[in-house]
């Protein structure tokens, strides 16, 4: 193991190396289908951002990074997503894991990320290197009991969906999440390369465009998956109003009392799912003002990177932070905490509201849509 070569930025004739490695220890009984599912990652151009371990000619170590603008109201913060952590087998338990992390985090800061950002199931092992939960993701159940509580769209509005993305399609939604400012920064370019990606085949797959019109254009769109509406923006009332009538296409009607003495079949009562941050949109300030039925559950594991950047992009200039020995003070006025770099990202990002100290603005909001998932 002493003539190793990295951690180091990969380059763009190693990607099939990569592929080769990811692709065995990520999709292993199935389908090597990592170079589609994050072809935005697995890319020459985005080779830079992917550290590998090398053993000669053979990748043996890797992960891949993807940098995302989420927006959130007025702030704005640079995330680094991380992707398919990997070590072969015989090449475990010397260290390249954690090596390849530090190094990953350290290829964030230079590369000005704010916060990183991952999903696991061995939330443990990256708590060890420096991870933690925090963030917010909500799943509502839209049913037939709760469905009539949305808006209505106006009688004059029409509803399209498919799932050809064509230009058009791509630069409504595009304008839509730009005038909500909420997720990723959009462009048409990148709406068009997370679109060609099946980046996560658990929230994604099968997608299609809802859209409703009103005179002038586009006014709100809904992204349906398989497994529900994973994306949506425009006007509260306009989004609530289309994702109510969604359903009655996608679901239908309830059924009409039944006759006594019925042997009408029985089938299970269908829901669709809605994903939603906690606020930063009417429509996400809408579905919680109802108490819907919904799953909480942290957006992944955060790294904060540069604390100072984070409370900048939201003008929380008044809030000084300095760092000791891992421990990070907070002061504003006459109030101070002092935390880990774990717990700040709890502080920063809640849910749980683990202190008192500003709580007027913290926790902030942080968000992305799943299909900006890696």
């Amino acid at each position: 193991m002493t003539n190793l070569e990295g951690p180091r930025p990969a380059r763009p004739e190693e990607l099939a190396e990569i592929l080769v490695l990811a692709n065995k220890v990520i999709r292993e009984g199935r389908k090597p289908t990592v170079a589609t599912d994050y072809s935005f990652i697995y890319n020459p151009a985005n080779a830079p951002n992917i550290i590998v371990v090398k053993d000669g000619d053979s990748v043996v170590s890797m992960v891949g990074m993807w940098m995302n603008t989420a927006e959130a109201g007025k702030g704005q913060i640079s995330a680094g997503g991380i992707n398919c952590l990997a070590t072969l087998p015989n090449y475990r338990g010397h260290g390249l894991a954690t090596k390849i992390m530090d190094a990953a985090v350290e290829h964030m800061a230079g590369m000005g990320c704010q916060v990183g950002r991952l999903t696991t199931d061995i939330n443990d092992w990256y708590h060890r290197v420096g991870w933690e939960n925090a963030g917010s993701l909500c799943t509502y159940r839209l049913n037939h009991s709760n469905i009539d509580l949305l808006p209505t769209l106006p009688k004059e509005a029409t509803v399209t969906n498919g799932t050809e993305f064509n230009d058009d399609v791509i630069e409504a939604i595009v304008r839509l999440r730009q005038t909500d400012r909420l997720g990723g920064a959009r462009t048409p370019e990148v709406m068009a390369e997370l679109l060609q990606a099946d980046n996560d085949p658990n929230l994604m797959g099968d997608t299609k465009y809802v859209m409703a019109h009103r005179d002038g254009g586009p006014a709100a769109y809904c992204l349906d998956s398989k497994h529900g509406i994973v994306e949506w923006g425009g006007p509260a009332d306009w989004v609530g109003g289309l994702v109510s009538a969604w359903f009655a296409r996608r679901v239908g009607q309830r059924g009409e009392q039944l006759a006594h003495g019925s042997r009408e079949p029985v089938a299970v009562s269908p829901e669709l799912a809605l994903v939603a941050p906690t606020t930063g949109h009417p429509f996400a300030d809408l579905l919680g003002s109802l108490s819907l039925p919904r799953r909480h559950e942290y957006w992944g594991m955060l790294y904060v990177i540069d604390p100072r950047g984070i409370l900048d992009s939201f003008g929380l200039d008044d809030i000084a932070v300095s760092e000791l020995n891992g421990q990070f003070t907070l002061t504003r006025g006459a109030e101070s905490v002092s935390v880990t770099r774990q717990r700040l990202a709890k502080l920063l990002f809640g849910p749980e509201r683990i202190s008192d100290f500003c709580q007027d603005v913290l926790p902030l909001l942080f968000w992305e849509w799943p299909i900006e998932h890696v």
